[in-house]
């Protein structure tokens, strides 16, 4: 992306593929301005030069779009259409260019190759297309593949009955952020990692409350917060098959158990519960790379699903979800406090620091008078580090993630995010206080 780009800054801003598509064709640059009556011919031209594909690579046409289909151990790169040839390069060299490791998959055949010509209204000249379907297959050290239920088993879990002690004690709420777990992620030793943290995090949660009820906090009802990324996904970003010890469908039942057993284990510490929950990014369903609709999305669906078996039961009817439908950010109340939920992706990528980001996007949403921009607190994920900012009226809450780190993160700035579990009491004096993260 070129600096001040207008086509790139409208296709960020609205996510629109046939933006896309239609100025990275063939089509000349005046029939693409004229159409869509948003920039010039010149505008046009300046992205096709600066903007357009990676090592020469451009798509043509939906048909021709690049895409990765992945199966286990076997899988399928689609080239899309191509400028150049890719006869002169490596296969190694072919997987480093669409992103991937050569370390970690190999090219074992061509399923397609196809070379034809266009006429370019543009260049006025006949040009040629080049697409190619590769074979793939893991090449490097098998991932570590995990059962889920046997990690699920090895969960420590204690069911208990619930018993009012604490309505003489002042009202207050208990809030627990569970987000960013990134289930099937195998960077910081994989999901079997990830379920000793979670099932330490949980265990020091029912500790936390303990000690706050000893020194006078009522604690009657536990809100849980879900701000996305539950899941790892499978197609976010090209190389992500390579680096996940879960497929999509054992993410999404692992991640259900996980959340049942932690909600099993906790509920009966309370008068009440909520479970708030928002979408994330890695959750998105999404069709060669393309998101499909704001609802798809499998950070909500494992809520869902953990909803219908805890609707079931009559011991859990003190239980109660709240799932967004379509939003990216929601609002709830909280001890008579205004709570905004949301991911974070929604502030779209960029240079500069993450609180200007944040604060730009949130007084945007206060001024067209959006739920969340009337916010007390603002809770926000994604960026997987703490921080809090005090904007007056609004206190903003940006939570850690509780996956295992990034390899590729800590080798390109050199540090990583201490992973945990935000937990905070609010009470109706104070939106937030007593924070600990548990880890």
């Amino acid at each position: 992306m070129a600096a001040n780009c207008k086509i790139c800054e409208l296709i960020a801003e609205t996510g629109d593929r046939r933006l896309e598509l239609d100025v990275n064709s063939s089509r000349s640059s005046r029939s693409v301005a004229k159409d869509w009556e948003l920039f010039g011919k010149t505008t046009v031209n300046k992205h096709r030069a600066l903007c357009v594909g990676r090592t020469n690579l451009t798509s043509f046409d939906d048909e021709e779009a690049q895409s990765l289909e992945w199966t286990g151990d076997s899988g399928v790169l689609n080239t899309g259409a191509l400028e150049s040839e890719l006869s002169n390069m490596s296969p190694e060299e072919i997987l480093r260019s669409f992103g991937h490791d050569p370390e970690q998959v190999e090219i074992v055949g061509t399923l397609k190759e196809r070379h034809s010509q266009y006429w370019s209204r543009d260049k006025e000249q006949m040009l040629w297309k080049h697409t190619y379907a590769f074979a793939l297959r893991r090449s490097g050290p098998a991932e570590n593949q995990v059962d889920p239920v046997e990690l699920l088993n090895s969960m420590d879990f204690e069911r208990k009955d619930y018993k009012d002690n604490f309505s003489h004690l002042p009202e207050s709420t208990f809030v627990l952020d569970w987000a960013d777990w990134q289930t099937g992620k195998s960077d910081g030793g994989g999901t079997q990692a990830f379920t000793e943290r979670l099932s330490n995090a949980i265990s020091m949660a029912k500790s936390r409350v303990q000690e706050l009820r000893a020194i006078g906090r009522g604690l009657q009802e536990l809100v849980i917060i879900g701000g996305g990324d539950m899941v790892e996904g499978c197609v976010i970003y090209p190389q992500q098959s390579f680096s996940i010890d879960m497929n999509r469908r054992e993410q999404i039942r692992f991640t259900v158990g996980a959340i049942l057993r932690s909600i099993y284990d906790l509920a009966p510490m309370f008068k009440s519960v909520r479970v708030v929950v928002a979408p994330g990014n890695h959750g998105e369903h999404r069709i060669n790379g393309n998101r499909t609709t704001l609802g798809d999305n499998d950070d909500l669906l494992v809520f869902e699903m953990a909803q219908v078996a805890i609707e079931q039961d009559e011991t859990m009817k003190h239980v109660t979800f709240e799932i967004a439908e379509r939003e990216i950010s929601l609002a709830t109340e909280i001890q008579g406090w205004t709570y905004g939920i949301t991911h974070g992706d929604v502030f779209g990528r960029g240079s500069g620091a993450v609180a200007n980001r944040v604060f730009n996007w949130y007084k945007t949403m206060a001024a067209n008078r959006h739920p969340v921009g009337a916010s007390d607190v603002l809770v926000t994920h994604h960026f997987h580090h703490e921080a809090t900012a005090d904007w007056g009226n609004t206190l903003w809450v940006q939570n850690p993630a509780m996956d295992g780190g990034s390899d590729y993160f800590k080798e390109a700035l050199g540090y990583d995010a201490e992973s945990g579990m935000a937990s905070w009491v609010v009470t109706p004096s104070k939106r937030l206080q007593d924070k600990q993260i548990l880890r």
